[in-house]
């Protein structure tokens, strides 16, 4: 096979001169850090660290995690290490309770950085200047949309900024102007594929190569499906909004294993209970250190993704760690179209219209069609208009999640309860009959 590169030599970096950096900038970010964020600095004081101890790879297990909650309590730029008038660029993800959002924040050092790794992203699936590249996400507050057109245009292929859904007007692109390339959320390959078929549109008539496809959880036999049905190769990716969005790893042609960018990135793997550092091989928490970010530098975060870590030996040549698919996440988010969901980013609303409602309510994950679902099934107090209490709780929903969550209400003691912990969400995209006979699931009739 005939490998692509967007940096050939810096992604085939000896060794020995990673683990230099890894220390090197290591040190560099924990200083950062340690000089501009007091209540880190007051951190590493307790555990007796400062930057000037990191001298080996050993001396990074000294240091304390970061974790999501400095994030949250550090909203909305408590964990900047740069003046504000630095700044070119801010994301963030949806938001949890308290609606509070993860804030990525951008110099332009960072933003130049994370295009780079957008592009060798897209190198590494295969793709060069000669294709066309349609990215279907939005080009909006979430970091997916922007990095890949960014990509894009660090790569120098041809950039279609097409945004989600009107998948038939999609397709259209795709043959007028021989699009070969997409980005997109599982679901959405998914998608595309069924419309294909309803509309007659056969694989053949179409020139697509390559897909990047991320931010949802994906099977293999979700690859294979659609590689099956589009005509082309599917690779997954990785990354997150602290980290810098799409643009920590990526598959290579290979499609066996994500290429952690270890010049950008130093990665553990530790315990996910007790946060003891894994051996290489060991499946637990991924642990990121970021080796170049200015605004806001990671040291040392628990990311909550489950995976494993190796050494490459790739055909590929490309050195550093590769990273195993996330296996999951070690809390209760769930990603559904894209957009990160907590159940007690749902809890808070229907507590905040606890006037219309009780506080007996069940978050269903489930699928419809090809599309992952996420329904509130909630019970109104005696006398309440159904309708209209509905019609509250999905427009806060709406906008306190950014996507559009299905609610069904329940008249007064419908809902069934339960001794002990209260259920109070169920994950049934596996089951065979979707949807369909939840209540009967939760009382344990079938």
């Amino acid at each position: 096979m005939q490998y692509n590169y967007l940096d050939e030599k810096l992604e085939k970096n000896p060794w020995d001169k990673l683990e230099e950096n890894f220390v090197k900038k290591g040190r560099w970010t924990l200083k950062r850090l340690n000089d501009n964020i007091p209540f880190l600095r007051d951190r590493y004081k307790e555990a007796g660290i400062s930057p000037e101890d990191l001298k080996t790879l050993e001396d990074f297990k000294k240091i304390p995690y970061m974790n999501k909650k400095d994030f949250l309590d550090s909203f909305p730029n408590k964990l900047l290490c740069v003046p504000m008038r630095d700044v070119v660029r801010m994301h963030a993800t949806s938001g949890t309770s308290g609606h509070k959002p993860t804030c990525g924040f951008y110099t332009q050092n960072d933003l130049d950085g994370w295009s780079y790794l957008c592009g060798r992203n897209l190198a590494a699936i295969g793709m060069t200047n000669e294709d066309v590249f349609q990215n279907t996400t939005s080009a909006g507050l979430f970091t997916g949309g922007f990095g890949y057109a960014q990509g894009c245009t660090v790569l120098g292929a041809m950039l279609i900024p097409f945004g989600p859904g009107m998948t038939s007007r999609q397709l259209e692109f795709f043959k007028v102007f021989k699009v070969t390339a997409f980005h997109a959320i599982p679901s959405f390959g998914l998608r595309l594929a069924q419309v294909m078929e309803e509309e007659g549109i056969k694989k053949e008539d179409l020139f697509l190569k390559f897909a990047i496809l991320g931010a949802e959880g994906w099977a293999e036999s979700t690859r294979k499906t659609i590689q099956d049905r589009l005509g082309l190769k599917a690779f997954d990716n990785y990354g997150l909004t602290e980290a810098c969005g799409p643009g920590v790893s990526c598959e290579c042609q290979e499609q066996n294993g994500l290429h952690l960018w270890s010049d950008f990135f130093y990665p553990e793997i530790c315990d996910p209970e007790t946060g003891e550092v894994l051996p290489e091989g060991a499946t637990g928490e991924l642990v990121l250190t970021s080796l170049w970010k200015e605004a806001i530098p990671i040291f040392r975060y628990r990311t909550g993704d489950i995976t494993a870590l190796r050494k490459s030996d790739c055909p590929c040549g490309r050195t550093g760690y590769i990273m195993d698919r996330v296996q999951g996440r070690r809390d209760d988010m769930h990603v559904i179209k894209g957009v990160n969901i907590y159940p007690s980013m749902i809890e808070e609303e229907i507590f905040n219209l606890s006037q219309y409602f009780t506080d007996i309510y069940l978050i269903i994950y489930h699928t419809v069609g090809v599309y992952d679902n996420v329904t509130v099934n909630v019970e109104v107090k005696p006398g309440i208009d159904k309708e209209k209490a509905k019609e509250q709780l999905q427009k806060n929903l709406k906008e306190a999640i950014m996507l559009g969550i299905n609610v069904t209400v329940f008249d007064p003691g419908t809902l069934p309860r339960q001794e002990g912990k209260a259920v109070r969400y169920k994950d049934i995209r596996d089951r065979p009959d979707g949807y369909k006979g939840w209540l009967k699931m939760l009382k344990g009739e079938n």
